[in-house]
């Protein structure tokens, strides 16, 4: 995970993305990063890039989220699991889902940088 927050930082310094949104978004990113080791076959791959005042961060592994709304609501008190994307929806501006079984998932976190 070092490696994943040292690259997400230089490209958001590059950026001027700092203090607390910075922090918000590593911890996203560690969250989905997490995910793809423990759901995505024990890796992924990480790629940055800035597009229209937004910074991205794309996660891609072979593993398959079968529901396409997996975060977008709270969950329960009760429920196993699923907080993580829940926390992550919550952390950055938007996050994409794509998923098939075939090509594995594809997560891109978008975080507004400063104006």
């Amino acid at each position: 995970m070092p490696a994943l927050r040292e690259k997400i930082a230089a490209c958001a310094e590059q950026h001027g993305l700092t203090g607390r949104r910075l922090r918000e978004l590593h911890l996203a990113a560690t969250e989905v990063a997490t995910n793809s080791i423990r759901h995505g076959g024990g890796h992924g791959v990480l790629r940055t890039w800035s597009e229209e005042r937004r910074l991205i961060c794309e996660f891609r592994d072979a593993g398959y989220v079968e529901d396409p709304l997996s975060g977008r609501t709270m969950p329960t008190a009760r429920q196993v699991g699923g907080r993580g994307l829940w926390l992550v929806h919550q952390l950055c501006d938007l996050v994409e889902i794509r998923s098939t079984p075939h090509d594995g998932t594809t997560i891109r976190l978008h975080t507004e940088l400063p104006g």
